[in-house]
């Protein structure tokens, strides 16, 4: 049987994310070419098969939220329905965790998982919230103009 030997791969260059974007010289004014990986380019959101980045965001949250509520996965899943602990730590690792098993859990608990979800994932930007007061408030001075008038 006649022996396969393999070539060596050549070097791959690798362009890292987070180094400093290069800069323009004198000597060169033109643009840098565009790559696949561009600095500023938006990414979009990974979803589907391969990406499940936002549900174990999510996921990662209740679990420290329910962690934090009952003190450990066995009484989280136990008053989840008597769910097996297990299952319900690799559905929280994995981010195919129902939100549906939260209904068996009690009121305090829901109210945990809802802050932290607020916390993590809610709109803290205080020129956003500024923006918000401004239209309320323009909402309230309209429907007074029109009480009046």
């Amino acid at each position: 049987m006649a022996r396969s030997v393999q070539a060596p791969l050549p070097p791959m260059a690798v362009k890292r994310l987070d180094a400093p974007e290069p800069r323009l010289t004198t000597v060169d004014q033109r643009e840098p070419r565009s790559t696949p990986l561009d600095y500023g380019d938006p990414r979009p959101a990974m979803t589907g098969y391969g990406g499940q980045v936002n549900s174990i965001a999510m996921s990662m949250v209740v679990k420290d939220a329910l962690l934090r509520h009952y003190g450990s996965f066995k009484a989280a899943a136990y008053y989840m329905g008597e769910m097996d602990q297990g299952q319900l730590t690799r559905d929280l690792d994995s981010g195919k965790f129902k939100f549906e098993r939260l209904e068996l859990c009690d009121l305090e608990a829901k109210a945990s998982v809802c802050r932290a979800l607020a916390d993590a994932f809610g709109n803290t930007d205080p020129k956003a919230r500024v923006q918000r007061l401004l239209r309320e408030l323009r909402r309230t001075l309209d429907d007074l103009a029109e009480a009046v008038a």
